[in-house]
């Protein structure tokens, strides 16, 4: 039954997790758009290994959520709200933090991926969260 609950979720989560960077790509490109020129961007980025990984990520959310499940506080939507704080610290906070140590990037475009990556993973979380208890 965990095998199932893990499957189904990854799929889902993967997929949300594809469509909600793509939508956040959009959002945000206005802003990263006049910085193109830097030598740290892929161009074209890599669209294929994108969706890949998050698929990768998909799955990974969901194997941790559930092994930690019962250590969330919180039921429902505000678990995963929960979750989605605890994850967005690991992956985007530390991210950016390396980020501004390891590359020559402006502070608005740090500030920007921040925010939006933070968003982000607390929606995905809470949807995470939901269709878990439902499945």
């Amino acid at each position: 039954m965990k095998t199932k609950k893990l499957i189904i979720n990854g799929i889902i989560v993967g997929f949300v997790f594809l469509i909600l960077d793509m939508l956040f790509a959009m959002i945000t490109s206005p802003f990263f758009s006049p910085y193109s020129d830097l030598a740290i961007w892929k161009i074209p980025p890599n669209l294929a290994a994108g969706g890949v990984f998050d698929f990768i990520n998909g799955f990974i959310l969901v194997g941790v959520f559930m092994m930690i499940y019962n250590g969330i506080p919180g039921t429902g939507w505000r678990k995963g709200l929960n979750y989605g704080i605890i994850v967005g610290l690991f992956r985007v906070v530390m991210m950016s933090f390396s980020v501004i140590v390891m590359y020559a990037v402006p502070i608005e475009l740090v500030v920007i991926s921040l925010i939006s990556g933070f968003i982000e993973i607390i929606v995905l979380c809470i949807l995470l969260s939901m269709i878990y208890e439902k499945i």
